[in-house]
Formats: C-alpha cells, structure tokens, sequence
C-alpha cells in the first residue's frame, strides 16, 4: 500500500530470530526503512528497536521509500490473515 509517498506493509515479528532475519534485511536495503506503529516509529535497520517493538507494540507497519514488499514478504500479513 502506498501512503505519502512511501510503501507502508503491515507485518508480524513473532521470535527473535524474526527480529533478526528482519534486520539484516532491512540493513541491506538502500534507504530508509522504519518501522511505524501510530505515535512510534523507529529504524528498521536498529536491532534493539526492532526487540523492543516486538515485545511492546501491538501493531507494526514496514514504510519505505521503496517498494519492499518482496523484502518482507514473509513478515507482511496480507488482509485475509489479519481478519482470522
């Protein structure tokens, strides 16, 4: 999905090791990945803000200044499994 310019994908960190494949992605990503939940938003390419927002947010969305979805498509939760 495309807002204000940037790619913003709903996604889903459940382990660590989430939290670890998801960061060296996005650290071999040119530009800037953040990581965004309403009020909060972080850079994906930090490991510990990465830890940190798995255990305390509720919701995470991956926002690009590309498209990144085939990046993150493992981690993407497309709208059918969000409504389960």
């Amino acid at each position: 999905m495309i807002c204000n310019s940037k790619y913003l994908y709903k996604i889903e960190l459940i382990t660590a090791n989430d939290v670890l494949e998801f960061n060296r992605i996005a650290t071999k990503c040119p530009g800037n990945v953040t990581i965004v939940n309403g009020k909060h938003r972080l850079n994906a390419k930090s490991f510990l803000g990465l830890h940190l927002a798995r255990m305390t947010w509720n919701e995470m969305y991956v926002e690009a200044d590309f498209d990144c979805y085939f990046d993150f498509s493992k981690f993407i939760k497309v709208e059918s499994e969000i409504a389960e």
